[in-house]
């Protein structure tokens, strides 16, 4: 009877003991845990040799999964999956050591909202944005972490509503703005980002309406801007200014068509 008590006191120790454990050489080996202050885990997984292996969990504060890790066997590669503290899925991809590589998803209510494309923890390749129901609404060029090539923003149609060239991180050359119903409403250029050369404006049935010059950020032609935006004062003073002027959204046009509740 000693002896039973004795042995079911001792296991509990001998199954901590093989936690948190290091090799002769200083290494750590096998299961490692770390609880936080509250009691609640930490994180939880296995080393071999020094480096994490197999399925590897962290956790946020409220005791929940915050990352779910898979390393890959004889790799520094890991996929993960991100968890918010309510439990939902946030992001997933690969790390390669520390950093992101490839694709990664990401996620609002289990649907897809975004998608990156990384190298060495760099943004290089297509990201793309997606209303919540799935069709594409942003699509843009990296290169090393710069915006280069093309960007466009999209209707929930798949017809495009906005397009430009990027270099650098700044529009260079033709940026077109088109109505829903596909015709084009502005032909603008710019100049490493600043306005450049002529600015053509049409109606939604595709007659031109007027044209703006500019040299690198400096109109040419101030008083046909200054009379087109008298008349607009007055067409909206009279309720007939129906459609947005394009002025409004270049800056930002996907953020234009998040606020105007495209989106939805």
């Amino acid at each position: 009877m000693k002896a039973f008590f004795m042995l079911f006191f001792l296991l509990p120790m001998v199954a901590f003991a093989q936690i948190n454990q290091t090799d002769s050489n200083g290494l750590r080996q096998g299961r490692w845990q770390k609880m936080q202050p509250n009691g609640k885990p930490m994180y939880d997984g296995y080393f071999k040799d020094g480096k994490p292996v197999g399925e590897w969990k962290r956790f946020h504060e409220n005791g929940r999964i915050k990352a779910d890790i898979s390393y890959k066997t004889g790799s520094d590669s890991a996929f993960t999956a991100l968890f918010d503290e309510t439990g939902k899925k946030m992001a997933e991809g690969v790390f390669l050591g520390e950093q992101k590589a490839g694709l990664w998803k990401y996620f609002s209510e289990n649907n897809v909202v975004a998608e990156e494309t990384y190298e060495k923890g760099i943004k290089n390749g297509k990201s793309r944005k997606f209303y919540i129901s799935g069709e594409l609404w942003e699509e843009t060029d990296w290169v090393a972490g710069k915006q280069e090539g093309s960007y466009k923003v999209f209707f929930k149609n798949g017809e495009p509503f906005f397009q430009c060239k990027m270099s650098n991180n700044q529009r260079n050359g033709l940026c077109l703005s088109y109505f829903e119903n596909g015709r084009v409403e502005l032909e603008a250029a710019y100049k490493n980002g600043l306005r450049h050369g002529e600015w053509k404006y049409f109606d939604n049935q595709g007659n031109h309406k007027y044209l703006l010059f500019y040299n690198e950020g400096e109109i040419l032609n101030p008083n046909v801007r200054d009379s087109i935006a008298n008349q607009q004062m007055l067409d909206m003073e009279k309720g007939k200014n129906s459609v947005i002027d394009p002025e409004k959204y270049l800056s930002d046009p996907s953020g234009y068509m998040e606020k105007a509740k495209i989106r939805q």
